[in-house]
């Protein structure tokens, strides 16, 4: 399966962080936490199949739990990493919850940012959540700076997932539009979710903490907060005054949640 990464370290030595993204999006979603996350980690961040840089193969396996064995043995077969950390942002959350089921013996620890796959009831609609956003990006990409400077249409790309969308910088925006746009893989592993739910074990020596914001509007609590599903040792930790990608909302904090699942100081 083509799964792509950007390795991102001031130390070779340091230990792994694999960096999941969202449904439409890529590895570049995470740009403005690495300057603070490559001082305490050898980052991964990964583009998808169809996704990114990384291909699309046709009849490849793109549900949740398919993803997370394949980046298990991406990284052990072409970056030889054996043992990692994992942080994953909605349909990249699930995956990182996924990989420490499928692998906690690789697995070390997982920070599941407002993560998919907690539904009160599974999905069966024909299209995700985020189409409309998907056909916005398809049109703007092609005046993506005049697009940048009307607050009406930054609002309706961006309010329903951080509310600071007035504050985003162009390049967050292009790299953004971009990646959507241009998602090759985004339809089919939207279906290939469909019906599924985040139901799987995961052991106790694999740290987890899984976070949502408090108005969530992409997966809110009534719909996709399921707490029952979650691992019985995970910490939940809700962010206040923030939306879904939580990354964008409170860098400095997504970065503190990610060391301290891995317990690093």
């Amino acid at each position: 399966m083509p799964i792509e990464a950007k390795v991102f370290t001031e130390n070779e030595e340091l230990p792994a962080l694999v960096l999941v993204h969202g449904l439409g999006s890529a590895g570049s979603i995470w740009k403005s936490l690495l300057p603070q996350l490559k001082g305490h980690f050898t980052v991964y961040a990964l583009d998808l199949p169809g996704h990114g840089d990384a291909d699309l193969v046709n009849n490849e396996q793109l549900d949740p739990k398919s993803l997370a064995r394949s980046i298990i043995s991406t990284m052990r077969t072409q970056y030889n990493v054996s043992t990692m950390h994992v942080a994953g942002n909605s349909l990249g959350g699930w995956i990182a919850l996924e990989m420490g089921a499928v692998a906690p013996k690789n697995v070390s620890s997982v920070t599941a940012l407002a993560p998919a796959g907690l539904w009160h009831q599974v999905p069966t609609s024909k299209f995700p959540p985020s189409i409309f956003a998907r056909i916005l990006a398809k049109i703007s990409q092609y005046f993506m700076r005049l697009a940048y400077r009307i607050p009406a249409l930054k609002a309706l790309g961006y309010k329903k997932i951080t509310h600071l969308w007035r504050e985003l910088s162009f390049e967050s925006c292009r790299d953004s539009v971009i990646a959507m746009a241009n998602s090759k893989g985004y339809m089919p592993t939207w279906r290939s979710l469909l019906g599924k739910k985040f139901d799987s074990r995961i052991d106790g020596s694999v740290d987890v903490s899984i976070v949502f914001g408090d108005y969530d509007l992409t997966l809110p609590e009534n719909i996709a907060q399921k707490r029952e599903v979650a691992p019985e040792h995970a910490e939940w930790i809700v962010v206040e005054n923030c939306a879904h990608v939580i990354m964008w909302n409170y860098p400095d904090l997504t970065v503190d949640l990610i060391k301290r699942t891995a317990r690093i100081a």
